[in-house]
């Protein structure tokens, strides 16, 4: 449950147009902006750390509401701070095209924690299409009209928190979408988000508006049990840039009779590769990097290959080489081969 509050976290509001898709959203979230949930009697800060063309990475800091309690200040102040009390402290990256989880590293752990594939009930959330609610159908406030009778109730929109302030005055666009048909706890339930316009108001700080206030499950308020109790922009993390998990070599590869193959396990978020060879029959052999080919074989397997018409315009026949291999997204990255490998020419 935890996880797809996550995923609502992250929604943009569309000023024009009529339907939106969470994964597309999740590119306008600003670094520094930030919300604090409550459910299950824990508080939870979701603060946006990073983001760039392709990704977005996002921290979950959680303290149980009775911790928090016994000494309470500003959410901003709690988190800059480093957080005392927290039980949980986590920080995922997302990517932007698919909707996948491609890394959570757990800081409260000290390790990666396994996503098992990208679980397919956040890739269902974030692929959705969501349909904007007309006015007509937005809910008010007050007793209903009498049979016939025209309704000037006036729409009913949710408080908006911001720096530990309240604002009414603050309008939301409404959305709603119903969950496929797949055995979970929300399957073909109708869930509605609210989302707050941006207001030329100085009275009203800057607010993330891509962040749902209120949420919705088949019209019964509180059936998520979760309530937005503050939010805000600008906040700065203690923690460093999200680490990532080191590739790892599979075997020592072959030099086949078309070239030489190598197998790497590693994280989605690595696509480039480059290798180098070095010649081990002396201390100082030769070194020279190698044109490659990468492959993307399933999540976390990477083939990468060097044709055998390449490696005889660089490589010496009878010669034995040791081969590093670096991703190009981290180059302080290096695997070695660690037994030679002999190249025979064409």
């Amino acid at each position: 449950m935890k996880k797809w509050l996550l995923i609502f976290c992250f929604l943009s509001s569309l000023a024009f147009g009529s339907q939106l898709r969470l994964k597309d959203k999740l590119a306008e979230a600003e670094p520094g902006s930030y919300i604090v949930t409550e459910q299950s009697k824990n508080f939870t800060l979701v603060h946006v750390h990073d983001r760039t063309n392709h990704s977005i990475v996002i921290e979950e800091v959680t303290i149980p509401a009775a911790r928090f309690a016994r000494n309470p200040q500003p959410w901003r102040q709690w988190f800059e701070c480093g957080a005392p009390g927290h039980t949980s402290w986590t920080m995922s990256q997302i990517n932007l095209e698919t909707g996948r989880f491609e890394e959570t590293f757990s800081f409260t752990h000290q390790g990666w924690i396994n996503l098992n594939d990208s679980d397919p009930f956040l890739t269902t959330l974030l692929n959705l299409n969501f349909k904007a609610v007309p006015e007509e159908k937005r809910r008010r406030i007050g007793l209903p009209p009498g049979h016939n009778r025209p309704d000037h109730r006036p729409i009913w929109n949710p408080l908006l928190t911001v720096d530990g302030q309240r604002f009414s005055q603050v309008p939301f666009s409404v959305w709603r979408t119903r969950w496929p048909s797949d055995g979970t706890e929300l399957s073909r339930k109708y869930i509605e988000i609210y989302i707050p316009y941006e207001v030329n108001d100085p009275k009203v700080p800057d607010y993330p508006t891509y962040f749902p206030y209120w949420i919705e499950v088949d019209g019964k308020i509180g059936c998520a049990k979760v309530r937005i109790v503050d939010s805000g922009t600008g906040a700065r993390s203690p923690k460093p840039a999200l680490p990532l998990r080191p590739p790892e070599l599979i075997g020592d590869g072959k030099i086949h009779d078309d070239g030489l193959a190598l197998y790497i396990k590693a994280p989605s978020y690595y696509n480039d590769f480059m290798i180098v060879a070095e010649e081990s029959s002396s201390f100082f052999g030769k070194t020279f990097p190698l044109p490659c080919e990468t492959t993307q074989l399933d999540e976390q397997t990477v083939h990468l290959f060097v044709r055998n018409d390449e490696l005889d315009k660089l490589m010496t026949p009878g010669e034995t080489y040791r081969f590093l291999i670096s991703p190009k997204e981290d180059p302080s990255v290096c695997l070695e081969t660690r037994t030679p490998l002999e190249f025979r020419g064409l």
